[in-house]
């Protein structure tokens, strides 16, 4: 009796249309995978959103400020903005979007003193601490840190849900090109770094707006309503001058 067995030819259809399969399905999977990420770092910013308001209140209608590091890298009294929310936050991790890639060293934007508060946590240097681990993925304007032309205060700006406060971002929240590709650096000096494949959330990125709602722009409209003032920036820093 002569057992029968597949031939070279069914084998390889087999292979073909697992191959298909598998090239029909990856990617499918892999969008799920960052709906899901997307959808972490917008629940991180929808907490850090009611943190700032909380503090927006307690401050007298102020928002966090602190100098630019670059100007002053006082480690004891020029808290960044995220040390100063830490109170209302109670949640270092929920600092760090879960696609975010580049950055300085523990994958954090580079302009808000990151690693040198968590060396001076480590020596004792700085009233509020940083873990070792923490990650740093959203930006925050620099004009209004800095308190120009009143921008610190909330009264000042006469449309809040148009103007953005904390975003997914490469840096300093001073550039469109920074929030709508933030994961790479310097995207509106090279413009062929303008790709999907450089942004945080499929094509975009998700930002808070000074009303405390939290939005997904896509990068190229995100750039767009900057430049033309549908969007609200202020003074300085690449702002637009509209408040």
């Amino acid at each position: 009796m002569r057992k029968r067995g597949f031939t070279l030819i069914e084998l390889l259809v087999v292979i073909a249309i697992i191959a298909i399969l598998a090239a029909i399905l990856f990617p499918v999977f892999s969008r799920a995978r960052e709906k899901a990420r997307q959808a972490a770092c917008m629940s991180n910013l929808k907490q850090i959103a009611n943190a700032l308001m909380m503090y927006v209140q307690d401050w007298d209608e102020r928002l966090p400020v602190c100098t630019t590091w670059c100007g002053w890298k006082d480690t004891w009294n020029n808290l960044q903005y995220y040390q100063r929310l830490q109170p209302y936050v109670k949640n270092w991790q929920i600092w760090a979007c879960p696609s975010a890639k580049g950055g300085c060293a523990n994958n954090s934007i580079p302009h808000h003193a990151v690693n040198d508060m968590i060396n001076a946590s480590n020596a004792g240097q700085t009233p509020v601490p940083v873990p070792p681990n923490f990650t740093l993925s959203y930006g925050y304007p620099e004009n209004v840190q800095n308190r120009c032309c009143g921008q610190d205060k909330l009264t000042t700006w006469t449309q809040p849900a148009a103007t953005p406060i904390i975003a997914d971002c490469s840096g300093l929240l001073n550039s469109p090109y920074r929030v709508g590709w933030a994961n790479v650096c310097a995207a509106k000096c090279n413009p062929d770094r303008q790709k999907d494949d450089n942004t945080r959330h499929s094509g975009g990125s998700n930002i808070i707006f000074l009303d405390g709602h939290v939005k997904w722009y896509k990068a190229e409209q995100f750039v767009n309503d900057w430049l033309s003032g549908r969007l609200r920036t202020g003074y300085g820093w690449d702002g637009n001058g509209l408040q």
